[in-house]
């Protein structure tokens, strides 16, 4: 067993499979979550739960969030039942959230003020990123307190960087994701242009696959689109979120981004597909391009 208790809240798509991950490797882990399916979920490969944020936080040395957004962690750690409720100094809480770097530095500083320590460290990689712990984490902080969450991060990573102090895995984080929708927006423009010039779209993909284009949207997500699958592994909504926090700071950061400005009105041509559309996969971002060429890039 272990050493270190870990804590782990919000138990989504990416955390619960992280949270077993943890478990596996033999570290103590109670978790909290309001789906209580997932708490389920968790307790019968191992983990422990508890009824609030702030009880698992008092049963841990180390407590992880994996939340949806900025309003979600802060109310996690700073509200009615909180992590900061119950948190013990000493403790250290790694958010793992894709989040407003300026939420990571306000929560940073209340925690500081309990005795204990913050990073920030989010992810990408995806659903089977998490399920295979070959995340790509992304970490902000006091190097000291890197180095302690280090052992906990390296399980659930592949690939594990400090960049600097707390907000900088935040803005690592922001700046990572306009590299894989501005890949994305690409690929869904050559596989309507392939379709529409008559190409067959199989024996296209196997030819583009390995080439200059190669990427991991084009691996991971053309045969989805090809087979008509948009299924979530990270949902269009939270694309549309990550894409919202890239406008925050490149407003405050005085950066111009006329694509990323323009692939977040294509999703919201797909958001206007009714109430799921943004529950799809984020690949549903060829619809947009579908819809205004009149045709579908499938097999």
């Amino acid at each position: 067993m272990r050493n270190e208790k870990i804590g782990f809240v919000g138990l989504g798509m990416m955390g619960l499979p992280m949270a077993r991950n943890l478990v596996e490797d033999g570290y103590s882990v109670n978790v909290f979550d309001l789906n209580k399916a997932t708490v389920n979920a968790a307790k019968d490969f191992g983990a422990t739960s508890s009824d609030s944020a702030a009880e698992t936080a008092t049963l841990s040395d180390i407590v992880i969030t994996m939340v949806p957004d900025s309003e979600h962690v802060e109310a996690v750690i700073a509200g009615a039942d909180g992590i900061l409720e119950g948190l013990k100094p000493g403790s250290v809480v790694i958010d793992m959230s894709t989040i407003d770097p300026e939420m990571g530095k306000k929560m940073a500083n209340l925690i500081e003020a309990k005795g204990s320590n913050f990073v920030d460290a989010p992810v990408t990689g995806g659903v089977g990123g998490a399920e295979a712990g070959i995340l790509s984490i992304l970490v902000g902080g006091n190097a000291e307190v890197f180095e302690r969450a280090l052992p906990v991060l390296n399980v659930l990573g592949g690939d594990v960087s400090h960049m600097g102090p707390v907000g900088s895995g935040h803005m690592t984080k922001i700046a990572n994701q306009l590299i894989g929708v501005a890949t994305l927006a690409g690929m869904a423009e050559a596989f309507v242009l392939a379709k529409k010039s008559g190409l067959d779209m199989q024996a296209f993909f196997d030819a583009v696959k390995n080439g200059a284009g190669r990427s991991w949207a084009l691996e991971t997500l053309g045969p989805k689109i090809l087979d008509g699958d948009f299924t979530p592994g990270f949902m269009v909504k939270h694309m549309q979120k990550d894409l919202r926090l890239a406008g925050q700071l490149a407003a405050k950061t005085g950066t111009a981004l006329p694509t990323s400005t323009l692939i977040a009105q294509l999703y919201r041509s797909v958001q206007a597909d009714g109430p799921d559309a943004v529950n799809q996969g984020h690949q549903a971002l060829v619809q947009a391009i579908e819809k205004m060429s009149n045709e579908k890039a499938r097999k």
